[in-house]
């Protein structure tokens, strides 16, 4: 019954970001949009509320909403690459579209997988570090059930976050370089902190 229930909300919370996609003025998947901005974002919305309902059968609200809330984040981050390895469509005069290309359009284009997979690999031990070491100092109050479940938590956004700032560089290399010095920074402090006590 939980893999129905689960998949159920997978399902819903993907044709949300498909839907919601499809709407935008920028979408690449049709020539022409079969449905404006205002409807795709309520018909999103409403199927997110069946997926929410399913997940608090196990979850408690918070839990509920923070789950719907990074799946729907993956899906809308990744949704709009499906597109990425063919040719855009021509953007139409009275589109009204605010979406422009420059001449280094086709150059970015081999850059999308690497930096996906690049910046999945380097922010994952990142998030790990970073979580950890905002666990470590939190208040001494808190007790260890929570700092844990705080520190489990923290991951899912410190590595979607570095995912999803990636693709605004122009140079893949030097950011994964300077990422990687964070990462070590973090794994740093982390140890430093663990061996003082």
């Amino acid at each position: 019954m939980i893999i129905y229930s689960h998949g159920l909300v997978i399902l819903c919370t993907l044709l949300s970001a498909v839907v919601f996609y499809a709407g935008c003025p920028n979408q690449q998947w049709f020539s022409k949009r079969y449905i404006t901005f205002l409807p795709a974002l309520f018909l999103s919305l409403l199927l997110l509320i069946p997926a929410w309902l399913l997940l608090r059968l196990d979850m408690s609200v918070l839990s509920s909403s923070f789950t719907l809330l990074t799946a729907e984040m993956l899906f809308l981050g990744t949704i709009p690459f499906l597109t990425r390895f063919k040719t855009p469509l021509k953007i139409k005069s009275g589109n009204k579209s605010s979406l422009i290309r420059g001449d280094s359009y086709n150059t970015h284009k081999a850059q999308w997988t690497l930096k996906i997979v690049g910046m999945s690999l380097l922010g994952f031990p990142f998030a790990v570090f970073t979580s950890s070491l905002l666990g470590w100092w939190a208040p001494a109050s808190i007790p260890n059930d929570v700092r844990s479940q705080f520190i489990m938590w923290m991951i899912v956004p410190l590595w979607i976050t570095p995912i999803s700032l990636v693709f605004i560089s122009n140079k893949p290399w030097r950011l994964f370089l300077g990422f990687s010095l964070f990462t070590l920074l973090a794994f740093g402090l982390l140890s430093l902190v663990n061996i003082g006590g």
